[in-house]
């Protein structure tokens, strides 16, 4: 019996010992950063910035990898088939875990299957359309789909999104029937919209900033409860009486599988937080439009992860979401 526990303390001794030896020799080698986004969407550039930033902290290479598609699934199952030691980290939206999964069912458990470890920044929801678009607000938009209910269309960056989500809902309150027109990620999503293949997009401030800047289409309404710093002169869809449309933002940040071990994926968070708090880091998001935000604990974080799922599967109940 005393050699039988004696023998269990040992391997619990040797254990925790390998697990200290592994978080202190973290990283070996080159780190790699999976985006499960194409290049030039909302999660490219703040994941470079990221990179920089985490390979100056460590002291190793930081290699981006974009891997799109199948609503960010290809991405995230990359991660995940990739060894378990923490040199390979995935850097997404909410969407990709949150969202998506309700519609486009991945061969994963997001709430099981990933570990998440540190959000960094959050950022709103804009409705956008073409620059020559017949109106300037809601209301007007509101008058133009009334008067031609089957003849007009919205565009995602994937089925399952809040893009999606934001049109039916649209549909569903104007009592019309925009089509809905997926794309493979956000910038071919904007395009149809510049061109007039689509009527409308409900975006990111952070990728529909430059081509508002640039004339190139224009905002009809912005998420949230005030108006937005960087947009002070787009209206919020709750001024215009658009009240269920004030919560659409979204965060971004990094996980990891589940099978890396707690003492990496805490040696990760702590450089992570220490990235978040630095000035020129927050004040590069920021450029982007997005709006940096200090990380809660990983354990906080994978709460937050499970709250935003069941709130999006509930929603997905009063407004159905088809491919």
């Amino acid at each position: 019996m005393n050699a039988s526990l004696a023998s269990c303390r040992f391997a619990l001794g040797a254990l925790l010992l390998a697990c200290s030896s592994l978080a202190q020799a973290w990283p070996e080698r080159a780190i790699k950063i999976i985006v499960p986004a194409p290049a030039g969407g909302n999660m490219d550039a703040p994941a470079r910035i990221f990179a920089s930033y985490l390979s100056k902290e460590v002291g190793q290479p930081v290699i981006v990898e974009n891997k799109a598609g199948a609503g960010g699934s290809i991405g995230v199952q990359a991660m995940l088939n990739a060894p378990a030691d923490g040199h390979v980290i995935l850097y997404t939206s909410s969407n990709v875990l949150t969202e998506i999964p309700h519609v486009m069912k991945p061969p994963y458990d997001p709430m099981k299957d990933v570990r998440p470890v540190a959000a960094l920044t959050q950022y709103r929801y804009v409705l956008v359309v073409a620059q020559d678009y017949p109106a300037n607000d809601l209301a007007g938009m509101a008058r133009q789909l009334k008067a031609a209910p089957d003849k007009s269309s919205f565009a995602s960056p994937s089925p399952g999104t809040i893009a999606q989500r934001g049109g039916e809902m649209l549909n569903l309150k104007l009592g019309v029937n925009m089509q809905h027109v997926p794309y493979s990620g956000t910038p071919p999503a904007l395009l149809a919209v510049m061109s007039n293949q689509v009527t409308m997009c409900l975006d990111s401030v952070v990728t529909s900033g430059p081509h508002l800047q640039s004339g190139k289409i224009k905002a009809l309404a912005i998420a949230g409860t005030t108006r937005y710093p960087g947009m002070p002169q787009v209206p919020t869809f709750a001024e215009q009486g658009f009240q269920e449309f004030n919560d659409f933002s979204s965060w971004q940040g990094i996980a990891v599988s589940p099978k890396v071990p707690t003492a990496v994926v805490e040696k990760l968070y702590a450089v992570t937080r220490r990235i978040a708090g630095l000035a020129p880091f927050r004040d590069q998001v920021a450029k982007l439009r997005f709006e940096p935000i200090m990380p809660e604990s990983p354990q906080q974080f994978a709460q937050r992860l499970q709250s935003d799922y069941d709130h999006f599967d509930a929603l997905n109940r009063k407004v159905t979401l088809k491919q």
